[in-house]
């Protein structure tokens, strides 16, 4: 039966975010068979933002698409890439519709008898920094303007609440069964214990973690986070190096039962 593989990787944190990733991407193309990668790249300079030369490092390392979160707009840089249609990177579907960048990626087929990939990705509404429209809406949306009928979609929940996470992924499964391969959740750069497929069709998780450096706190430096927190004084919390890690997940889904056979997470060692 024809499998579509995919990998899809969190948030990439600072140099050692990309170093990171270079080494999961390359991992899973020859060892897991993956035939499109997807990560987010919001925190890829010094851990906010994406620059046109880190897009570059990106893309070179193995990406077909970027997804980037509340953090869209922190890098100038990132402007033309979100215009450009030829780049694939997109903004949170559910900004304002005027709001710069495209709200949804196209990767075209990997290989022959291989359908196209979308990426798309919306922003969590509770205490997240960034006003956002409805995600659930934004999503139907996104997915009824796709014209392919083979297209399959990834759809990635960028969000604070463990419980929005969730009503994303069960809200797909219900709805969009032969359509969505899986939703992720990203932004808290802690991988969850809970992959899973919902309704026998989406696989699901609430977060995949980050690319970045396992000895820090959420990527930063640890004792920057700890100063801050126990002195509550202005500090700058610079990108953590040691121990760099790429986290996410593997999903193989069925091409003629439309649906995902198996999420896998991934925790991968890279060299420092």
């Amino acid at each position: 039966m024809p499998i579509l593989t995919l990998a899809f990787f969190g948030d990439i944190v600072g140099s050692p975010g990309r170093r990171a990733f270079a080494h999961g991407a390359q991992i899973v193309r020859e060892k897991h068979g993956a035939q499109v990668v997807i990560v987010n790249a919001e925190n890829a300079k010094h851990g906010s933002g994406l620059s046109h030369e880190g897009y570059n490092a990106i893309r070179r390392a193995g990406a077909d698409a970027l997804t980037l979160g509340d953090h869209v707009y922190r890098e100038r840089e990132a402007l033309p890439l979100l215009e450009t249609p030829d780049a694939p990177v997109c903004r949170p579907a559910n900004l304002a519709l005027g709001a710069p960048g495209k709200r949804a990626v196209r990767i075209p087929p990997a290989a022959p008898g291989l359908p196209p990939v979308y990426a798309i990705i919306v922003l969590g509404r509770l205490h997240m920094p960034m006003p956002a429209d409805d995600p659930f809406a934004a999503i139907d949306r996104e997915l009824a303007a796709i014209p392919e009928n083979d297209a399959v979609a990834v759809v990635e929940i960028h969000a604070e609440f463990t419980s929005e996470k969730q009503a994303v992924a069960w809200h797909c499964a219900r709805n969009w069964h032969g359509r969505v391969a899986a939703v992720v959740g990203t932004h808290t750069h802690t991988q969850t214990s809970d992959a899973r497929i919902l309704e026998h069709s989406v696989g699901a998780i609430t977060d995949v973690g980050m690319c970045g450096p396992r000895r820090s706190i959420l990527g930063r430096r640890v004792d920057d986070v700890l100063r801050m927190m126990t002195t509550q004084a202005p500090t700058v919390l610079d990108v953590a190096d040691e121990e760099p890690r790429a986290c996410g997940v593997i999903v193989r889904f069925d091409l003629n039962s439309r649906r995902a056979l198996s999420i896998e997470p991934l925790d991968l060692a890279a060299p420092s």
